[in-house]
């Protein structure tokens, strides 16, 4: 697939993603998308940075227009709120203990079977 960038700026990147990320990748931004809509709606005067909140959900909506043209242009603000959400996603999932007890159990396996596990 064909990838251009009509602004001429930074590289386009042709996306490769399977369908089965697709689906989680779009829900997880819309979710992230709609709750920030929400604050800026609910909340204009309570908010300490909306301008951020606005930068936020543009991404958001570059990422989902993304998914479907498989294309992006990937500038600062999407790497940074990306790197963002996969940090506070992999703590609110306990991702690094998560990790650690699939390990152990997956060596326990191992160790059972004669050095080979099945766990994945």
């Amino acid at each position: 697939m064909s990838c251009i960038n009509p602004m001429g700026d930074d590289d386009a990147v042709a996306l490769t993603i399977p369908a089965k990320h697709r689906k989680f990748l779009r829900d997880l931004f819309e979710i992230a998308r709609n709750g920030i809509q929400e604050e800026l709606t609910q909340y204009p005067k309570q908010l300490k940075e909306p301008r951020r909140l606005h930068r936020e959900e543009a991404v958001y909506e570059k990422l989902l227009a993304a998914l479907d043209s498989g294309c992006i242009v990937p500038d600062r603000d999407v790497r940074d709120v990306l790197r963002d959400l996969a940090q506070i996603y992999d703590r609110e999932n306990e991702y690094e203990r998560v990790i650690s007890e699939h390990e152990a159990l997956q060596d326990l396996l191992g160790q059972l079977s004669g050095g080979e596990s099945d766990v994945r």
